[in-house]
């Protein structure tokens, strides 16, 4: 049986060491200093600096109350041998890390803030444990928030040419692991996709009308545009309204990726058009 990049991984480094590093790396050294020689973990600086003004904030009051909606202390234990919460946990110490070092450039004049200890060696360590399962952090600053998701080149060569910033992140977030088995949340990023698409359709047609018409197909008759589950509509599709719901994600996912297909080949006929011009100027040399 093929093995999964997470396998191949957790085979390979101690994931309860990597856990209790970044625990003790951002909650218990100090690694901050602020007004002069007084040192703050990176949690403490983000509650007393930070928090209040995160976009992400909610309506928690601080960072210990924040952190006991996410069970921390639980996450803590889970991440010692659970991927998934192991990259939970990265991400949000990565996101108070984010917060800290906005903030350092903001204020470093005002509170004489200087980092030491292990602060940008925190940084390096999250990247490095983040890359061995081919994943990365997207910073947001739209959303004033990072999204640990997998490394895939096409996603990012997509989400960067999206006209909104909304659409690119909805792009990005798609792959987020969160939305393992949130259907109804990946239906609406696909209706997004989907109606960017539809003003680009008779470029995407003359460049590629397979595609184009597999995309319209499946948008059309996979309860995405139209409710196809609902027997005695006009948009009933039998075989979709019986489909099981993982295999329904499956083919959502499918679509997902030939829509970022579509973008990056539309994307591409400029470039193929400067290359044509460069072949040109070559054989005429």
């Amino acid at each position: 049986m093929r093995k999964s990049i997470f396998d191949i991984v957790a085979e390979s480094i101690d994931m309860e060491s990597e856990a209790n590093r970044l625990v003790a790396m951002s909650s218990e050294e100090n690694v901050l200093v602020v007004d002069y020689y007084t040192y703050k973990t990176l949690f403490d600086y983000v509650n007393e600096y930070c928090f209040k003004d995160w976009a992400q904030r909610s309506h928690f009051v601080d960072v210990d109350d924040f952190l006991e909606a996410l069970e921390f202390e639980t996450l803590k234990d889970e991440a010692a041998c659970n991927v998934d919460a192991f990259l939970t946990l990265v991400e949000l110490i990565y996101n108070f890390w984010e917060l800290s070092h906005n903030k350092f450039y903001e204020d470093k004049t005002e509170h004489k803030l200087q980092w030491c200890g292990n602060y940008y060696h925190l940084k390096d360590v999250m990247d490095d444990v983040l890359s061995q399962y081919n994943h990365i952090a997207y910073i947001s600053e739209e959303q004033e928030c990072v999204f640990v998701v997998e490394d895939k080149p096409e996603v990012t060569a997509a989400a960067e040419i999206m006209p909104t910033p909304t659409l690119a992140v909805d792009i990005i977030k798609y792959n987020h692991r969160s939305l393992k088995g949130e259907i109804e949340q990946k239906k609406k990023i696909l209706l997004a996709m989907g109606a960017e698409l539809e003003a680009k359709r008779k470029k995407l047609h003359t460049i590629n009308a397979v595609l184009e018409n597999d995309i319209f197909f499946m948008l059309n008759n996979l309860n995405i545009r139209h409710n196809n589950k609902n027997k005695g509509d006009k948009n009933y599709k039998e075989y979709v309204a019986k489909m099981r719901k993982d295999r329904l994600e499956k083919w959502y996912d499918e679509l997902y990726q030939m829509i970022l297909l579509a973008f990056l080949l539309m994307d591409n006929t400029k470039r193929a058009d400067r290359v044509k011009e460069l072949k040109v100027k070559i054989n005429e040399s």
